[in-house]
């Protein structure tokens, strides 16, 4: 029997993450640019939450110093995440998001070949393969780990605005906030949107920056950022969770692996949606055609009023902006979509609809290194 490389045993590993791991040989030889075998090696090793330098090294059988030396290079390439609690370092293995390929396209390092890692991910969302087959349950049931944010102005006081979706809040809460260029748009290229509009917030943005992926900003220029993007007609998505958000990015449908799976793929179940969609007062409704051109994921048409397809709305309100005579509103959905307050909950919930939370909880304690 032909013994198991370790690329494979990383590619199993991943696989019982939220999303899971697409299958095919794309797949394979994109962890074969970012990680080298010994990188591989040492993410065996590593837990899906934040471990100790001292465990990872006891596990990994190395030299603390020689394992912090490793774990800091894979961090500067964007493969882990590192950071310090009380002075301790600690580091965990990203899942497969679309943050293992988006960190390290952020950064140059030397030794990985980013043209090629670019052309990889670019043919991979060209594919439809953002997440594992069983992403979505023999019920039909998905988790999204992403969410729509939807353009502050345009909720009314009269809809009892959730303070979950309130942007600008989230930014005036951020301790530390950065941007960087958005790796889809680098990817694809298909538009002339803005491109340094991926937003980070909190840990998340002190990491990216003291790794030089993206560089600090002020609440006020992230705002700035913010509405400059949302003129610009790209849509709002952050991490799926409710007390705290770790990015804000600001996304097109021509370029963003996300919103692409519906545009580009027709798969709209698996799009990140908000908590509103849009209403239309049909008696105020001109059937002008500004929410139709501006609508990011081609959910309105125009007959004799604007129609909603409720299936492809995801509660952005770009149209509501657009609309000269105010004849379109957001309105919560009901029932609300269950947002969990935070990572660990996202987590619990994506596994359980996956079946794989057995799996997943063994890798979430530092492993040892195989004999």
């Amino acid at each position: 029997m032909q013994k198991e490389s370790v690329y494979e045993k990383l590619y199993n590993k991943l696989a019982v993450t939220p999303t899971g791991v697409p299958k095919g040989e794309k797949i394979f030889e994109i962890l074969r640019i970012l990680f080298t075998p010994e990188e591989a090696e040492l993410a065996l090793i590593l837990p899906f939450m934040p471990a100790t330098l001292s465990d990872i090294a006891d596990g990994a059988e190395m030299d603390v110093e020689d394992a912090k030396r490793a774990l800091s290079n894979m961090a500067d390439k964007g493969l882990i995440y590192a950071f310090e609690h009380k002075g301790t370092p600690m580091f965990m293995l990203f899942g497969f998001v679309w943050t293992l390929f988006k960190f390290p396209l952020m950064t140059k390092i030397p030794g990985v070949d980013y043209e090629r890692l670019k052309s990889l991910c670019d043919e991979f969302l060209a594919e439809e393969k953002l997440v594992g087959d069983d992403t979505v349950n023999s019920e039909g049931e998905h988790v999204s780990m992403s969410r729509v944010l939807p353009i502050q102005e345009n909720l009314s006081s009269e809809s009892e605005v959730l303070p979950q979706d309130l942007v600008y809040k989230y930014i005036d809460e951020a301790k530390y906030i950065s941007v960087g260029e958005c790796s889809c748009k680098k990817i694809v290229g298909a538009c002339n949107s803005p491109t340094e509009v991926c937003m980070a917030l909190g840990h998340e943005a002190k990491f990216l920056i003291e790794r030089k992926m993206a560089r600090p900003i002020s609440n006020e220029e992230a705002k700035a950022i913010h509405k400059k993007a949302v003129d610009a007609g790209l849509v709002s998505v952050t991490s799926n969770t409710k007390n705290k958000i770790s990015l804000i990015c600001h996304c097109c449908p021509c370029c963003c692996a996300q919103l692409g799976v519906g545009t580009r793929h027709g798969r709209y179940d698996l799009v990140p949606k908000g908590a509103y969609i849009a209403s239309v007062k049909e008696d105020e409704c001109t059937a002008c055609g500004s929410c139709e051109e501006v609508c990011p994921m081609k959910a309105i048409k125009i007959n004799d009023t604007a129609e909603i397809n409720i299936e492809r709305c995801i509660g952005c309100g770009l149209c509501v902006s657009s609309c000269p005579s105010d004849a379109i509103s957001l309105i919560k959905k009901k029932p609300l979509p269950d947002v969990p307050k935070n990572a660990i909950e996202l987590t619990e919930k994506a596994v359980a609809i996956r079946g794989v939370t057995e799996e997943c909880l063994k890798e979430l304690k530092v492993g040892k290194k195989e004999k």
